[in-house]
C-alpha cells in the first residue's frame, strides 16, 4: 500500500513538472486608454463578421494583427464571478479564429481557438471513429497590460496584448502570434 503511495507521489512530480507555464503575470498602465491607436480606434469601425464586405456601425474595437489576419479582429468581454475572458477573434457564419485571454487574479493565459464547419471524420480498418488527440500550445512569449486591476459587468476594458506560440496537434504545428491594443465594454 505504502509503495504504491510512492510510486504514485513520484510519477505525479515527474508528469507535473513537465507540464508548460499557463499563467503569466499581468501588467497595469492606467494610461493605456490615452494610447495613439486606441484614440485611432474613434474614427473606424469594426468589420460586419457575417458579411465580408460590410461595415459595422460598432466602433472599431482592436487594432490587433493576429496570424496575419490583417486587423479583422473584433474584441468583447465577459466576466464570470471573479474571472474575466476576453474574446479577440472573427467570425464569418461558417469558420471563426482568434483567441480568448483568461484574466484572473492579475494573472493570464491564452487559448488560441478556430473552428470550421467543414469536418472530416478518420476512422480505422474497422469503421470506428479516430478521435483526435487535444492540441498543445507551448508560448514563447505572453505580455499583457490592462488599464486596472479589477472590472465589474459594464466596464470599458484597455489593454494590449503580445504572445506567441506553437500549437502541435496529431498532423500539424502552426504558430500563432498576436500583437497590438483592444478595448470594448464588458458584458
Amino acid at each position: 500500500m505504502n509503495k504504491n503511495i510512492i510510486i504514485f507521489a513520484i510519477l505525479n512530480l515527474i508528469c507535473c513538472s513537465n507540464k508548460p507555464k499557463e499563467w503569466y503575470s499581468t501588467n497595469f498602465d492606467e494610461r493605456i486608454s490615452k494610447n495613439d491607436s486606441i484614440k485611432l480606434m474613434n474614427n473606424l469601425f469594426d468589420p460586419e463578421e457575417l458579411y465580408y464586405d460590410s461595415i459595422s456601425t460598432n466602433k472599431k474595437t482592436s487594432f490587433i494583427i493576429y496570424n496575419n489576419d490583417y486587423n479583422k479582429n473584433i474584441c468583447n468581454a465577459e466576466i464570470k464571478n471573479d474571472t474575466l475572458k476576453i474574446n479577440i477573434g472573427y467570425s464569418t457564419g461558417f469558420s471563426s479564429q482568434g483567441f480568448n485571454i483568461i484574466y484572473f487574479d492579475k494573472k493570464h493565459r491564452i487559448q488560441p481557438f478556430h473552428a470550421t464547419d467543414n469536418i472530416s471524420i478518420t476512422v480505422d480498418e474497422n469503421g470506428r471513429e479516430i478521435k483526435p488527440k487535444p492540441t498543445r500550445h507551448f508560448f514563447n512569449n505572453s505580455k499583457l497590460i490592462l488599464d486596472k486591476t479589477e472590472y465589474k459587468k459594464g466596464d470599458s476594458i484597455y489593454g494590449f496584448i503580445d504572445f506567441s506560440s506553437l500549437e502541435i496537434d496529431d498532423i500539424t504545428k502552426s504558430t500563432h502570434k498576436g500583437r497590438g491594443y483592444f478595448r470594448t465594454k464588458i458584458q
